[in-house]
């Protein structure tokens, strides 16, 4: 994987050298412009406490890997004064301590009004308190930075390009192209981490510049006459500062100077003469005598201040954002660097578990109950799940209440199948039917309205898909998962449980929302088969684990290896493996061939409202006969996915002399070992005799299967269950359960047996999201008509 890094400051240079890491990945970080830029003039203070939630947790987990990396403290030139943060105080505000001494046991604790007096401080506020630490202090970012950027130029796996940027270039297959003085290259991801440029390099090349804005800062540093305070931060007045290593003191107040170019300009006296008044008033036993030296830069600023990736383009790869600590990137950048790399390469690459959100409207939501009453909030409505049954409810909801939903998402960022988009992959359903239009043509998140916005339109309509590619689908999601701003990313529910005042939604073991009403669109995950489990997995894995897998599986392509499943999954991974070079791919599939989806006209009539009320008409056994029936309607293959392997098994013959792809139907595995030599050894029933394959690695799509929703057992023991054990869905999609006292739960996705094949499917999700909103507000929200149907079923 080739990324590029755009911007040498703080939070570019320590995201690049995160990602050089990890061995299968190649970055260049591009410098900007010669000259001071913000991490020059930062006054690189480093402390725990900060009111913002997530600004809070990178700040705190910063500092402790500042402290606890051999050899860290030295490089950045760490010097320690404590810290004294004056605000005014909230509810709230004694577990945001507690968060900061959980890392830093003994450093941390809040001072009243006296004894902030007994350390110097006058003129505050009445109710003013103070959050001391004893393990704060400054580092040097810059001299940091200049160590980073040196390790970089001498890495096997990096390189440092020098800018500016002169191109910034999107490509439909995601990939990004930089342009520099001298070259030309293009990326598999690209990150703008240029601070205060960054706006200004994204709105020249035609890309959103949204939601960033530069601000000027302007520190200066003087001689003082009298007992120096530590680093400090003083809400009440915008005043900061901190002493120097040589007994100066650095000083600064919040400019409010929006839109200033990047890049230094000139020190304003206004903002100078400001600063020293107010710490005249707040420490009057301090005596300013001569100005050392001033500097004045611009800084990038977002909101919420939080230095996080974002997704430029609305999507959950390629081209990102990494700015927008508003002026505290320092605190942070350790940490936040380390969350971004993870988020960028996924748990597969990393080893770990991805954490954070590319979404800044998500980060913002976080504010909401920060400084509440200590009460998980509440809600109307809350989705588990944001995949697009669920977002296809809150965009109708959106239109048509005030009141509040919420959903709550286990992966760290919007994403839809991410592992499985490679180029080339079709949806198996037309692009009208999107989230809204099939009830409501005129919403703002139609799939027509994505394209004009993004720019799009014209570039999809001339290049005459018949089918839609699935990179542009999950564009799609991620642009209207952005708009709807409802998403909590990052969040498992563990626990769901029904309370007097409604459900009670727990992730890690504790309560983050209340609601009346809750809509389950859990979605699916991979089958992992019995025979399976026993194998290596670097031998062994599944269909989602395929492109993270290839880089190690370059030096085998001409060994064996196999695809197990017979649907679009293993088709896909067929075709992944097929145009990366290899050269014996055994497909395995259980049926008698390889079906195809019937796409005729008949075939779609099943996905039509009018069918679905059919299909409740009918008693259990016939509607489920009829179902099981019509299944490969949908459960198949695209015929033009079937269409282009044959074509490039074609193309293989031509070249090798023998086709790459071995076609496998009407085989069973029902075992594999694992042989002395790493050797995989498949033992399959067939129509005739029983047959074995050897192959080197074994790629598993076997399907996939329900994600059962975590209720408590109390909850649990409720719910109405059919004789297959499934939760008994009604019409509108409302689960039944005993005591539910108004409270209503629905499920998408989980009942296929009593809505037919459009249960878990795309072509029907406004109007599925429709019927429930209807049912959840007792009366016809969104009409669902269906009159003109040739077919009396």
């Amino acid at each position: 994987m080739r990324i590029c890094v755009i911007g040498a400051g703080i939070a570019g240079t320590l995201l690049a050298r995160r990602l050089t890491e990890y061995a299968a990945v190649e970055v260049d970080l591009v410098t900007g412009v010669p000259g001071t830029d913000a991490t020059a003039a930062s006054g690189g203070g480093v402390r725990g406490f900060e009111t913002h939630p997530e600004q809070r947790r990178l700040a705190v987990e910063s500092l402790f890997e500042l402290f606890e990396t051999p050899g860290l403290l030295e490089q950045s030139g760490y010097v320690e004064t404590g810290c004294t943060y004056l605000l005014t105080p909230y509810a709230g505000l004694e577990a945001a301590v507690a968060e900061v001494e959980h890392l830093h046991p003994g450093s941390t604790e809040v001072v009243d009004e006296s004894a902030l007096r007994g350390s110097g401080w006058h003129g505050l506020p009445a109710g003013t308190v103070g959050v001391l630490e004893k393990r704060a202090g400054f580092i040097r970012p810059d001299h940091l930075r200049s160590l980073v950027i040196e390790e970089l130029t001498r890495g096997s796996h990096s390189r440092v390009v020098t800018g500016p940027v002169l191109g910034l270039v999107p490509h439909p297959d995601g990939s990004v192209s930089c342009r520099t003085p001298g070259e030309s290259n293009r990326y598999d991801v690209v990150v703008v981490a240029a601070g205060p440029w960054t706006p200004g390099l994204l709105a020249g090349n035609a890309l959103p510049a949204e939601p960033y804005r530069t601000k000027a800062i302007q520190v200066a540093v003087y001689d003082v006459d009298g007992a120096l305070p530590t680093m400090f931060v003083d809400e009440t007045s915008d005043l900061y500062g901190r002493p120097t290593a040589d007994g100066g003191l650095l000083l600064g107040v919040d400019t409010h100077h929006w839109s200033v170019p990047p890049g230094s300009s000139a020190p304003t006296s206004d903002l100078a003469a400001e600063a020293v008044r107010i710490a005249g008033q707040r420490l009057p036993h301090l005596r300013l005598l001569e100005t050392r030296n001033t500097v004045s830069n611009a800084d990038c600023y977002a909101d919420p201040p939080v230095l996080t990736l974002w997704s430029v383009l609305g999507s959950t790869h390629r081209l990102f954002t990494f700015t927008g600590g508003s002026g505290g990137s320092v605190k942070t950048a350790l940490a936040a660097s380390r969350t971004a790399a993870s988020d960028l390469l996924g748990p597969l690459v990393t080893g770990g578990t991805t954490r954070t959100t590319t979404s800044r409207t998500e980060n913002k939501r976080m504010t909401m109950s920060e400084r509440g009453n200590g009460h998980p909030p509440r809600y109307h409505t809350i989705g588990i799940g944001a995949g697009p049954s669920n977002l296809s409810l809150a965009a109708l909801y959106k239109n048509v209440t005030t009141e509040k939903l919420a959903l709550f998402d286990s992966r760290p960022v919007a994403g839809w199948h991410t592992p499985l988009l490679y180029p080339g992959v079709r949806m198996q359903t037309g692009w009208m039917k999107d989230l809204v239009s099939l009830v409501d043509p005129r919403h703002e998140l139609t799939f027509l309205n994505y394209l004009v916005t993004s720019g799009r339109l014209y570039a999809l309509i001339n290049s005459q898909f018949d089918a839609l590619p699935r990179i542009e689908y999950e564009r799609y999601l991620a642009w209207a998962t952005e708009r709807l701003g409802v998403v909590n990313f990052d969040c498992r529910v563990d626990a769901i449980s029904i309370t007097d005042e409604g459900f009670q939604v727990c992730v890690d073991g504790s309560p983050v929302a209340l609601s009346e009403h809750l809509v389950l669109g859990l979605g699916t995950r991979p089958v992992w088969p019995g025979y399976a489990r026993e194998l290596d997995p670097e031998r062994a894995f599944i269909a989602d684990e395929l492109g993270a897998r290839l880089p190690s599986l370059d030096t085998d392509k001409a060994e064996p290896i196999a695809v197990i499943g017979g649907g679009q999954t293993g088709l896909e991974c067929v075709l992944r493996l097929l145009g990366s070079g290899f050269t014996d791919i055994r497909w395995i599939g259980r049926n008698q061939w390889f079906r195809s989806i019937d796409d005729s006209p008949m075939a779609n009539e099943l996905y039509r409202p009018s069918h679905i009320e059919f299909l409740q008409g009918l008693n259990r056994s016939k509607r489920r006969e009829m179902i099981v029936d019509s299944r490969y309607s949908g459960d198949a293959i695209t015929p033009g996915g079937l269409k282009a392997l044959y074509q490039g098994n074609y193309d293989g013959l031509l070249t090798l002399g023998r086709f790459p792809v071995t076609l496998l139907p009407g085989r069973d595995v029902t075992s594999a070992e694992q042989l002395a030599d790493g050797t995989v050894r498949l033992r399959c029933t067939t129509p005739e005799t029983p047959e074995e394959h050897e192959v080197k690695h074994l790629v598993i799509a076997a399907g996939r299967e329900h994600v059962q929703a975590p209720f408590d057992d109390d909850l649990r023991e409720r719910i109405d269950y059919d004789d297959d054990g499934e939760m008994l869905v009604e019409p509108d999609y409302s689960v039944r359960w005993k005591g539910m006292n108004g409270h209503r739960i629905f499920s998408f996705n989980a009942s296929r047996y009593s809505h037919g094949l459009t249960n878990a499917g795309l072509t029907q999700l406004p109007v599925r999201a429709a019927i429930v909103l209807n049912s959840m507000f007792d009366r016809e929200i969104y009409p669902i008509s269906d009159e003109l149907c040739a077919v009396q079923w």
